[in-house]
């Protein structure tokens, strides 16, 4: 994973950084540890902490990974899920929204990662597109390599795969075991991660109904922006700099 981590963060310094504040140049983007959870319901769960202090006071920007130890994931989809969930994805969203808090340029909501909510949809967005950004490329044919582009398309369908379970679950009524078959046949998920969509996340009453939906509407709604803005644009938007932003309130501040 270092490797990997160390990879993007370097594509992000080439390709993203240079758009965003000076300010935001130094704070560090990938301050992560992976924790294999062994026998858990999920497949992977990122917690920004944000607590730990350097000596002189400053935000260490510090996050966990927890994984599951029986995950089965190939090169490309935990490359795409690197940049994801770590640099320039969640990791490096939460850490500019805490380096911009602690700076008195975002208020106290900016501290609260909430599920569920429009903000939630586009921080989905900003990480499904984030391959793509550290690429700089806005295509998934882009992407220099045919592995890492079906790794970030089965990742795609994997999110297709959320909203059926989202549909047939709360629309149809449908049993958690026709919904896991369905994603199996359907969308090519490995049976863990069609148990989980179809169970403990599909049938949750908040996460089944309004999390699942969001990744697919977030990475729509990113991925159009980056073919209408350019990136000097619309990159500090993306990452706080005017403000907190969602998917609904992120096209008024591009105005």
């Amino acid at each position: 994973g270092d490797a990997f981590i160390a990879r993007y963060d370097q594509l992000t310094l080439a390709n993203l950084v240079p758009y965003l504040p000076v300010d935001l140049h130094p704070v560090p983007r990938a301050n992560i540890r992976f924790l294999p959870i062994l026998g858990a319901w999920f497949s992977g769960s990122m917690n920004y902490l944000g607590r730990a202090r350097r000596a002189d006071g400053s935000p260490e920007y510090e996050a966990t990974y927890e994984i599951n130890a029986s995950l089965e994931i190939s090169i490309p989809e935990f490359e795409q899920l690197v940049s994801h969930e770590v640099v320039p994805g969640h990791v490096t969203t939460f850490a500019y929204l805490q380096n911009l808090f602690v700076r008195g340029l975002a208020g106290f909501e900016a501290t609260v990662l909430t599920m569920n909510t429009q903000g939630a949809a586009l921080s989905e967005g900003i990480a499904n597109n984030a391959i793509l950004m550290a690429h700089g490329v806005t295509e998934v044919e882009d992407l220099p390599d045919e592995d890492l582009q079906i790794g970030l398309r089965l990742a795609l369908l994997q999110d297709d795969a959320k909203n059926q379970s989202s549909y047939l679950t709360w629309k149809q009524g449908a049993p958690q075991a026709e919904v896991a078959a369905v994603l199996r046949r359907d969308f090519l998920v490995t049976p863990e991660r069609a148990d989980k969509l179809s169970g403990a996340w599909g049938r949750h009453p908040l996460l089944g109904r309004m999390y699942l939906p969001a990744y697919r509407a977030g990475t729509e709604c990113v991925a159009d922006l980056r073919r209408r803005h350019a990136p000097a644009r619309l990159v500090p938007v993306l990452y706080g700099c005017s403000g907190l932003v969602d998917v609904t309130t992120i096209k008024s501040a591009l105005i």
